[in-house]
């Protein structure tokens, strides 16, 4: 469920949840990779497990398919599960999305044309907009 819009991001995050959601969005490239698979835009962005000390993030192509507050996320590397997964991702300029939320463990992607080169598939649940109001 996504916050209220009257909800302070602050009552629900933590400083190192905000820093790391600021450091995520600075790495990304200013350049937009959109791309067109169906219907759906694909975005590129990244992932983090806030209960990870490990890599601090793994790039992801996001794709929303419109069905409320679940996106896909595409991965060339597998996906652990995580119930406390920051997500960044730029689907325009300067319109940054920022989410705490959960996923299950990824699974390797069937499409025929992906067959050398394996993407790793994933459902991500949306449980917090973290986006600070400017």
């Amino acid at each position: 469920m996504r916050r209220d819009k009257d909800d302070d991001i602050y009552d629900f995050m933590s400083s190192d949840t905000l820093k790391r959601a600021e450091e995520l969005c600075a790495s990304m490239s200013s350049n937009l990779g959109l791309e067109r698979r169906g219907q759906l835009v694909h975005c590129q962005g990244a992932v983090s497990d806030m209960a990870q000390s490990g890599d601090r993030f793994i790039e992801v192509t996001v794709a929303d398919p419109d069905q409320g507050d679940t996106l896909t996320l595409i991965s060339s590397k597998p996906l652990p599960a995580s119930n406390n997964a920051l997500l960044v991702y730029r689907p325009a300029p300067g319109s940054d999305r920022k989410y705490l939320g959960a996923h299950p463990e990824s699974w390797l992607g069937k499409r025929q044309e992906d067959k050398d080169n394996p993407h790793y598939i994933t459902r991500y649940t949306i449980l917090r907009d973290i986006r600070t109001q400017r």
